[in-house]
């Protein structure tokens, strides 16, 4: 029995392509368009983010996508993209009912600043003699108190070769932890893995993805990716999370409120935020369980998009604070000044 012990490795995967007549806002907005995962196992859920940059001066909304494949499946960070921003486009191919060249990808439809389509495509080809089962590695949801949590799959390879073997692991951080058995050999080319993958502690809160990446002696099947995915939630989690408080003149003040809630009873005992120009007071809440922030920013004299992001501490023992984003658009004159 053959054992591989390796970190997780995060692998970028972006490349693009270009494409006919568009709004001239659209091609610095999504420079990326196109990825091939190249050769994959059969069952393999492969996952591509497609980035989207703000680089205007007008906010960018997401109105609709369509899909090219039944099995493929998207996730959008957010639909509206302030100016100064930008977000993810998450594409998932389910390859179990596919064998050879597959296309595939997705449609978006943006209806501001103007109307547009483009196309975001994926393609691989999928090997028939090496199937994964299933096709990803998923933790589901887990709280920092149950970790460590593990995941595990099975890689059969049919391809004949006797001598087939996985010989190394891609790795970037320490943030998984991955096993790779070899579970049975025969003598007609066929063979059984077992990869099992525990989630540490320094995780990241959030919706939280990965890859790992076998490296293989077969010319033929060099990489087999391997997405890695788990929703990661701390004791405290604020909603919303994104606040954007719209076109703002300079000077002027708006106030929004969240919700700052948590399993266990709590108490806030800091905020701080990373602008002088946004504040937050607490305000009476309906539970031990549940406070409420009222957040004033008031607008800088520095047009442009305005950024900042509030921390929010908590008396949670061993819980790292809480962050909250906050977006607006300065434009026009100050209050009381001549337009």
């Amino acid at each position: 029995m053959r054992c591989m012990v390796v970190p997780l490795c995060w692998l970028g995967l972006l490349s693009g392509t270009g494409a006919g007549q568009e709004p001239p806002w659209l091609s610095s907005s999504l420079p990326e368009r196109a990825h091939d995962f190249g050769t994959v196992a059969r069952g393999a859920k492969l996952r591509h983010a497609f980035p989207i940059v703000n680089r205007t001066s007008s906010e960018l909304r997401i109105a609709d996508y369509r899909t090219k494949c039944g099995c493929t499946d998207v996730r959008i960070g957010a639909k509206v993209i302030p100016p100064g921003t930008q977000t993810t486009v998450e594409a998932t191919i389910d390859t179990a009912k596919f064998v050879g060249h597959k296309p595939s990808g997705l449609t978006l439809v943006f209806d501001r600043p103007s109307f547009a389509e483009v196309d975001l495509n994926l393609s691989c080809f999928i090997r028939g003699d090496l199937v994964m089962n299933p096709g990803q590695l998923d933790f589901g949801t887990v709280r920092r108190s149950d970790l460590p949590a593990t995941s595990s799959l099975t890689l059969t390879y049919a391809g004949g070769r006797s001598d087939w073997e996985v010989t190394q692991m891609k790795t970037h951080s320490s943030r998984i932890k991955a096993v790779l058995r070899e579970l049975s050999r025969s003598a007609d080319g066929q063979i059984h893995f077992d990869l099992t993958a525990t989630l540490q502690p320094e995780a990241p809160i959030g919706w939280f993805k990965d890859e790992i990446t076998l490296i293989t002696n077969d010319a033929a099947i060099p990489k087999i990716p391997i997405s890695v995915v788990a929703n990661v939630q701390g004791a405290v989690a604020v909603t919303p999370a994104i606040i954007n408080f719209g076109q703002l003149r300079p000077g002027q003040s708006v106030s929004k409120v969240v919700l700052v809630r948590s399993s266990r009873a709590f108490s806030i005992t800091g905020t701080t935020p990373s602008h002088e120009a946004l504040r937050a007071e607490e305000e009476p809440g309906p539970s031990q369980t549940v406070r409420r922030l009222r957040l004033t920013l008031t607008a800088p004299e520095e047009l442009g998009p305005f950024h900042a992001t509030l921390a929010i501490e908590t008396d949670i023992p061993e819980e790292s604070a809480a962050v909250l984003k906050t977006f607006a658009t300065v434009a026009g004159p100050a209050p009381g000044q001549p337009r």
